[in-house]
Formats: C-alpha cells, structure tokens, sequence
C-alpha cells in the first residue's frame, strides 16, 4: 500500500517560495455591501456592490445572503469597468444563474459568491479571471439581476481577497 509524504507544490519541495499566496504573510481583504432591492426594479438591473477592485486581487472567499425575493430567479456576479454606466467584463465569471427567489443565510450562502470559478482558477487574480489580453487595473464586482422579481429584498455581499 502506497503512503504519500510529499509537498503539495513543487515549488516548496525544491525549497523556494511557493505561487500559492497563502501563508506567505499577504494582506486579505475584506469588502461588505448591503443593496435594498426594490419591487419596481427591471430586469438587467446592474448593482454594483464594489468599486474599483484591483484586478491583482485573488478571490477567497465570496459569500451572499439575502431575504426571499419572490420571483427573483437569475442573478449573475461578475466583474464591470469602473463606473456606473460602463460596460461588462463579464457579468457571470464569479457566480452564474442564481436563484434569490428563498432566503440564503450565511449557512447556504457560504461560498456561493465563487461559484463560476472551477478548482483549477483557485490562486487567479480578478485580472486573470477576467480573461482579457490586458486586464484593467481594477474592476466594480457587481450582481446583474436578469430577472430581477416581483418582491423587495436585501441583499449582503461579504467578499474577501488575498492582496496579490
């Protein structure tokens, strides 16, 4: 029977410093914002809940928690250009099709905020993520509601960030 003894990046077993970002003494970071939902919202409705995110930042841990917003069946959270008004990066690379139609707690909402982001991305940086040739400095990380619903609601976003 095979027992494994053995660094998990080869980078430490060859005694260098490691890509992975934790342990290595970086800054996390951590971002809240709250949105109040209201019924007469439309559909498309663009909340951006962080502002001017450097895209040199990796993605730890992103989780939502929001009230049962009847109707409230698709909301995406990606990355926008800086500014109201400004275009998409990508509205779902963080966390596609959502329901907001239950309640999330903390418990159900854990983690969810990553949902689009495979195990293979879990050191990228939002620039990296963005998959664009030149990534922007910093990026609104933002929920697009595509069907918006028919109820008010709250929604809070806990985002936190290892400072790459």
């Amino acid at each position: 029977m095979a027992v494994e003894d053995k660094y998990t990046d080869t980078k430490l077993a060859a005694g260098k410093i490691s890509d992975s970002f934790t342990g290595q003494g970086q800054k996390v970071i951590t971002l809240i914002g709250t949105e109040e939902i209201a019924a007469a919202d439309d559909d498309g409705s663009v909340y951006r809940f962080f502002k001017s995110v450097p895209s040199s930042y990796i993605p730890l841990q992103i989780d939502i928690m929001t009230d049962g917003i009847t109707g409230g069946t698709d909301y995406e959270l990606g990355l926008y250009k800086v500014g109201t008004g400004e275009a998409a990066v990508d509205i779902d690379v963080l966390m596609g099709t959502q329901t907001m139609a239950s309640a999330l707690t903390r418990a159900t909402g854990q983690g969810l905020g990553l949902a689009a982001v495979d195990i293979a991305s879990i050191n990228s940086t939002l620039g990296t993520l963005s998959a664009q040739t030149n990534p922007d400095a910093s990026y609104d990380i933002a929920l697009t509601a595509n069907t918006v619903g028919t109820a008010a609601g709250t929604i809070s976003i806990i985002a936190t960030f290892i400072q790459g």
